[in-house]
C-alpha cells in the first residue's frame, strides 16, 4: 500500500512484481489517488514483464520521470530535459537498439542551440533514465559511452550584482516579483528551492526553515529579522490548494494567486525583460545566489560558513568564491609596508639615478 516518509507529504510506492522491485513517488498527497497510481504501476509492470522488457526512449524517460522526479523540487527541470531530448531524438526508438552514434548525433544537434553545460546535464539525465529502466524493469539496455560524449564546459564565472545594478533591477522588475528576488539575495537559495517552499517549512517561532535542495536533500536554514519581515508581509493565496505555497503570483485574468513556475512562463520572462530594461548584461537568476555568496564571504571572511549556508556537500564547491578573500588580502597588503613609508633610496642610488 502507498506510504509516506518524514521527508515528504507525497505518497510513495514500493512493490515487487515477479521478483522485480518497483519503487518511487505516486505524485500525490491524496491516499485514494495514490492507491490508484500504485495499482496502475503494478499493472504496467506485469505487462512489461510479460513483454520481455522492451522499452522505447520515450517510455524510458517517462518512466524515470514518473518514478523518481514527480513531487520533487527538480520535477519541472526534469520534464524540460525530457522534452528537449525528445525534440532531437526519436522517442519510438528502442532503448536496446541505441548506439553511441545516436548519442553523438544528438549532442551535435543540441549544441547548436544550447551551452555545453546544458547539453551535459541532459546527457546525464538520459543516462540515469536508461539505468533506471534497466535496473528496476529489467529492460535490455546497451553499453553507451555517455560520459565520453559530454562536451568540455567553460569554468563557471561568478557574476555578482552590483548595488547600482540591484537598484536598477528592482526599478524595472514588476513589484509582485520583488519578494522572490529579495529572498534569493537574502538566502542564496536556488529558484526551484524558493518556488517549492511551503508555509509548513517555515518556523518563525524558532527562526528556521527547511529548504529542499537538489537530489531531494533537506537543509535547515536560519531566519534572521530581515527574512522574517519579508515572509510575514507575503500575501497568502486565495485558492485553497495553493494556500501552502509561500511565493505566489497574481493571475490578472482570474485574480487567483498561483504558484510560480521557475523554468518557464511568466516569471522568467518578466525577470529577463527587467534585466534588459535595466541594462544588466550577462546575468541570470542563478547569479543572485552568487551575489549572496560573495557578499556574505566578503563580510564574514568565513568560507566554511558560506559553504554551509549554500548547502554545498563539499567546501571545494565553494572555492569558486575564494577570489573575494584574495581581493581583500591584496587590499590589506597594499596598506602594509615593512619599511614604514616604503623603501628608502640610498645615496649611491641617488647618484646612479642622476647620471
Amino acid at each position: 500500500m502507498p506510504f509516506r516518509t518524514k521527508k515528504t507529504r507525497v505518497y510513495q510506492y514500493d512493490i515487487v512484481v515477479k521478483g522485480c522491485r518497483f519503487r518511487g513517488s505516486c505524485g500525490t498527497e491524496d491516499y485514494e489517488e495514490a492507491k490508484a497510481v500504485e495499482a496502475q504501476i503494478r499493472a504496467d509492470a506485469k505487462t512489461r514483464r510479460a513483454a520481455g522488457g522492451s522499452y522505447t526512449l520515450a517510455e524510458a524517460l517517462g518512466t524515470y520521470h514518473r518514478d523518481k522526479m514527480i513531487g520533487t523540487p527538480s520535477e519541472s527541470t526534469n520534464a524540460g530535459q525530457c522534452r528537449a531530448i525528445l525534440k532531437l531524438m526519436d522517442g519510438k526508438q528502442k532503448i536496446a537498439q541505441m548506439t553511441d552514434a545516436d548519442i553523438l548525433m544528438y549532442v551535435a544537434k543540441d549544441r547548436e542551440n544550447c551551452e555545453n553545460a546544458t547539453v551535459n546535464r541532459r546527457l546525464q539525465m538520459l543516462g540515469r533514465a536508461i539505468r533506471h529502466i534497466g535496473k528496476f524493469y529489467k529492460a535490455e539496455i546497451p553499453t553507451l559511452e555517455l560520459k565520453a560524449a559530454e562536451t568540455k564546459e567553460p569554468r563557471e564565472i561568478v557574476r555578482e550584482l552590483s548595488l547600482d545594478e540591484q537598484e536598477r533591477l528592482f526599478h524595472a522588475l514588476p513589484h509582485e516579483y520583488h519578494p522572490l528576488v529579495c529572498f534569493a539575495l537574502m538566502t542564496g537559495a536556488r529558484v526551484a528551492t524558493i518556488t517549492n517552499l511551503r508555509w509548513s517549512d517555515i518556523d518563525l517561532v524558532n527562526g528556521e526553515m527547511t529548504f529542499r535542495l537538489k537530489g531531494d536533500e533537506l537543509m535547515t536554514f536560519p531566519i534572521n529579522r530581515e527574512v522574517a519581515a519579508l515572509l510575514s508581509a507575503l500575501p497568502r493565496s486565495n485558492v485553497l490548494r495553493y494556500r501552502g505555497h509561500v511565493f505566489t503570483r497574481l493571475n490578472k485574468q482570474t485574480l487567483d494567486r498561483q504558484p510560480i513556475d521557475p523554468h518557464g512562463g511568466i516569471m522568467p520572462t518578466a525577470f529577463r525583460k527587467a534585466l534588459l530594461e535595466a541594462g544588466i548584461e550577462d546575468f541570470r537568476f542563478h547569479d543572485l545566489r552568487h551575489t549572496f555568496a560573495t557578499r556574505l564571504l566578503r563580510k564574514t571572511q568565513n568560507i566554511k560558513l558560506v559553504s554551509k549556508l549554500l548547502g554545498h556537500s563539499s567546501i571545494e564547491t565553494t572555492t569558486k568564491y575564494a577570489h573575494v578573500l584574495v581581493d581583500d588580502l591584496r587590499d590589506a597588503l597594499d596598506g602594509y609596508s615593512v619599511l614604514g613609508d616604503g623603501p628608502k633610496i640610498t645615496g649611491s642610488q641617488n647618484k646612479s639615478q642622476n647620471r
